[in-house]
């Protein structure tokens, strides 16, 4: 009853935050849809009982990229500029057929494939963390020195374009 009741409320969050970064005309409203939207899949996650992804989904996606994105409309923003989007009329129908193909093939894969509670976890969150201290640390360790290196570089274009 309750997993049936949280799935609904993550699923509603996620939807109404999707609808809000789509349909928003100010990018920084269409961010916080965004972060919306992002923090709903991680109640999905907690739902499916996985929570490490639930987790990795908050801190990576909702607080790393919804924040760096920001960041980014910030540095781009013109002066007196208003950072509103426009809806380009001759695409409006090619989208409406896509999102019929689109809601048409998940409606027919959610009817056809079974439903059930979800299997418990293999793999526990404790032993992902070990792996990423241990065996994957060198790894783990790069990949954050090259994001790192790659917001600085980022950061210095930005600050040469302005000058």
């Amino acid at each position: 009853m309750f997993a049936d009741l949280g799935f609904v409320l993550a699923a509603i969050v996620t939807l109404a935050g999707g609808v809000i970064a789509v349909g928003a005309r100010n990018l920084y409203r269409s961010v916080l849809g965004l972060m919306l939207s992002l923090t709903g899949v991680a109640g999905l996650f907690l739902v499916q009982r996985a929570e490490f992804l639930a987790v990795v989904q908050v801190l990576v996606f909702v607080g790393g990229v919804s924040v760096l994105i920001v960041f980014a409309l910030i540095l781009v923003e013109r002066e007196g500029a208003a950072m509103e989007t426009g809806v380009n009329p001759g695409l409006v129908p090619v989208a409406a057929i896509v999102a019929v193909i689109l809601s048409g093939s998940v409606i027919y894969a959610v009817v056809r494939s079974p439903l059930g509670a979800a299997p418990p976890a293999a793999v526990q969150s404790r032993d992902i963390g070990e792996a990423l201290l241990n065996r994957y640390l060198v790894p783990f360790e790069a990949v954050s020195l090259l994001l790192l290196a790659a917001l600085v570089g980022a950061l210095l274009i930005a600050r040469e374009k302005r000058n």
